[in-house]
């Protein structure tokens, strides 16, 4: 009779790789170095996760998740604007959003050669949300989306720079100056 998996054993794992993965390049990373890491062999991270690419979603789903869960209110104001655009792409000063940051761009810059769309998907929600605020507003819909997607390009393009410089002291400011952009965008569009 084969074995009941411990329920806490996924978790600690997600949790150890997570840590390895702050000072490790994914293109570093195996099945085989990750079990080193976590002083086993690999058999776990296959059993609990498939393989490597399972375990890099499920570090990338632990990263996340307080992300996924932000919503904007389409009546909100600008200041509920700015501050959806730095809880959602900001606060880089703390290690795990640096850290989901980095893997978003490491992972979403190679998802078009595979069959995931996770960024994808995760992109087009953040567009949509932001078209949805500044049609609220009074944009058209084609002003709107443009918009939203050209905010949503500067919210990356701030975030992606703090990463490769490793300067993350101004990407909220630059954050807020995006969200005060698009709702002057706005403002003129539906005048």
């Amino acid at each position: 009779m084969p074995r009941k998996p411990d329920p806490t054993l996924k978790p600690a794992i997600v949790c150890k790789v997570t840590d390895h993965l702050h000072h490790t390049r994914l293109e570093d990373v195996s099945v085989r170095s990750l079990g080193r890491v976590l002083g086993t062999s690999a058999y776990p991270i296959v059993y609990h996760f498939g393989s490597r690419d399972g375990l890099i979603d499920a570090v990338v789903e632990h990263l996340s998740h307080p992300v996924l869960s932000v919503c904007l209110d389409p009546d909100a104001d600008e200041q509920a604007l700015a501050d959806h655009l730095v809880r959602v792409f900001g606060g880089l000063d703390d290690a795990e959003r640096f850290l989901a940051a980095r893997l978003t761009f490491e992972l979403g810059s190679v998802e078009c050669l595979s069959d995931h769309d996770r960024h994808r998907r995760l992109h087009r929600a953040h567009v949509d949300m932001l078209a949805a605020w500044a049609r609220a507003h009074g944009a058209d819909d084609a002003t709107a989306r443009r918009a939203a997607g050209a905010a949503v390009l500067a919210a990356r393009g701030a975030q992606w720079g703090a990463v490769l410089d490793g300067d993350v002291a101004h990407t909220d400011a630059v954050l807020r100056g995006v969200a005060r952009r698009l709702a002057a965008e706005v403002d003129v569009a539906a005048r």
